[in-house]
């Protein structure tokens, strides 16, 4: 597929550094049994977070309960990127979780990628996360407690560094997503760590602002098949991929999986994502749909009753912009002042710490499942 790149990359450096800083904000079966033909023998969300249990114990089903200890040195995360994630997901003080660096050749490209593996051995699953425009994998795990995912759910999680420089200026590196040829680099990336962890699927891939359309990218490509779920994290309209077009179609490549997308209201961005979901559940022929507020600041907006058998879900933030919600801390992590400690601000708005798209995110992809 060809790039339109008639957004970012032609308006110049400067709208190229804002959206570097607006990038840098900011995881089977299901609970209670219907009428839609699935096996939804009732799981709490401590199980795994779910609408159903959510509706009946809402209490129990807040972004807070996912919240698992991480060691100190990550109370200040810079948006930077860093070189390795933190010795606090190497296993080191909150134990169980190891970090290990691969290199994949493919084509033209050197792909760098980590895994992040619980002492569990990581078994129930692979989770491929791709990063925003300037971002990389490392970044990503600090940022978005993969190795709380890991441990929680028992699975492998997969943080690849895009090898595409959106902007080839000497010196200057935009590492992006988005771009022809991403779904063989991504196909080979997720062929080597099935190699070198054993660890075969469900496979369930997520993407983070301009990440999301590498990752539908891949959803739409011949090699999407092995898909078991997308999460997209503030996916914007898509404008910038011609991925959005292989949404508007029939999508004849790939057979559907469940896919959940999380957008902050007050993201700029954000104004197609309705669309977007609709398209998703046209695609997997999904009807009806229910719409859950889990607490005041979100709205989860779902159906499982699909003709592929494969559900849709729409997480909307209320008074939040541009990032991954239920960052351990927020960026940065000094608090706005008078607003409390749980509260951080990035160049769209306010992070959530009212849904957590890491673990609650994954969870619920599986539900729709």
């Amino acid at each position: 597929m060809s790039v339109d790149r008639s957004g970012a990359c032609r308006s110049g450096l400067a709208a190229v550094l804002v959206l570097m800083l607006a990038a840098c904000g900011g995881g089977g079966g299901g609970g209670g049994s219907g009428g839609d033909g699935r096996d939804n023998s009732a799981k709490s969300c401590a199980e795994q977070f779910n609408p159903e249990a959510a509706a009946t114990t809402p209490a129990d089903c807040q972004a807070g309960k996912y919240r698992l200890a991480q060691c100190d040195e990550l109370g200040f995360r810079s948006p930077g990127n860093v070189s390795e994630p933190s010795a606090c997901t190497k296993g080191g003080t909150d134990g169980g979780v190891t970090s290990t660096s691969y290199q994949v050749a493919v084509g033209n490209y050197t792909v760098n990628y980590w895994v992040l593996k619980p002492a569990s051995g990581g078994k129930k699953g692979l989770y491929v996360g791709l990063h925003w425009r300037t971002g990389n994998g490392a970044t990503m795990a600090n940022q978005m407690r993969f190795a709380e995912l890991a441990k929680a759910r028992d699975i492998t999680v997969v943080l690849p560094d895009s090898p595409y420089n959106a902007l080839p200026i000497p010196g200057l590196t935009i590492s992006d997503w988005d771009f022809a040829g991403d779904e063989d680099v991504l196909a080979a990336v997720i062929t080597d760590a099935k190699a070198k962890t054993g660890v075969k699927g469900p496979l369930v891939m997520s993407g983070a602002s301009s990440g999301v359309a590498g990752a539908v990218r891949f959803y739409c490509s011949a090699q999407g098949g092995q898909l078991s779920g997308l999460l997209l994290v503030a996916a914007g309209s898509l404008t910038e991929s011609t991925a959005a077009a292989c949404i508007g179609t029939a999508k004849a490549a790939t057979s559907p999986v469940p896919v959940v997308l999380v957008r902050g209201a007050e993201d700029s961005s954000s104004e197609d994502v309705a669309t977007t979901y609709a398209r998703f559940s046209a695609i997997n022929g999904c009807s009806g749909g229910k719409t859950l507020a889990l607490n005041e600041q979100v709205d989860i907006q779902y159906s499982v009753t699909c003709t592929s058998g494969d559900g849709v879900a729409l997480v909307t933030v209320k008074n939040s912009g541009h990032n991954w919600p239920g960052m351990d801390r927020p960026i940065p992590s000094n608090p706005i002042p008078g607003a409390g400690s749980g509260v951080g601000f990035n160049l769209f708005g306010q992070v959530s710490m009212d849904f957590d798209a890491t673990i609650q995110g994954y969870d619920l992809v599986r539900y729709l499942d």
